[in-house]
């Protein structure tokens, strides 16, 4: 994946239903070219499918963890930007102090988790990890009472 792949999967994990058109525009290129890109993404195995993200899609994936990120040098942009296209990631925060970036990790099992790890872990730029397994919920967001049945 190079850098325009890796733009135009960060475009589409903000809305997977924009049009070719308005990926286009945004990304700078043709609507060939968008086309082009999503279905070799697709074809590799890179894109898996589009779907909706529910309300409680945190059930579906039970193994939620925080990963500290060091980057080496001025590559933070760079390792976000890889970082953005692992669908695994829900959310990465810059911070100060030891840490450059936070990032906010679902998985559906420990194997995806490893493996989400090592990829993360092969990011050039990335200088060092911490990862913290979130272990149960003491306070979130509150859920209607309606949610309970």
């Amino acid at each position: 994946m190079d850098d325009m792949d890796l733009r135009l999967i960060t475009a589409l994990r903000s809305d997977g239903r924009r049009s070719v058109s308005d990926l286009a525009i945004d990304l700078k290129v043709s609507r060939a070219t968008v086309r082009a890109r999503m279905e070799k993404l697709q074809a590799s195995g890179e894109i898996l499918g589009f779907s909706v993200v529910l309300r409680d899609d945190w059930r579906d994936l039970p193994i939620r963890a925080v990963t500290l990120i060091e980057v080496a040098g001025r590559k933070t942009e760079a390792v976000s930007r890889t970082l953005s296209a692992l669908t695994e990631i829900r959310a990465i925060h810059s911070t100060n102090g030891k840490w450059d970036l936070v990032l906010d990790i679902a998985t559906r099992d420990l194997a995806a988790f490893d493996d989400v790890l090592n990829r993360i872990r092969l990011i050039e730029g990335i200088s060092g990890s911490e990862t913290n397994l979130l272990l149960s919920t003491r306070k979130g967001p509150a859920i209607p009472a309606s949610d309970f049945g």
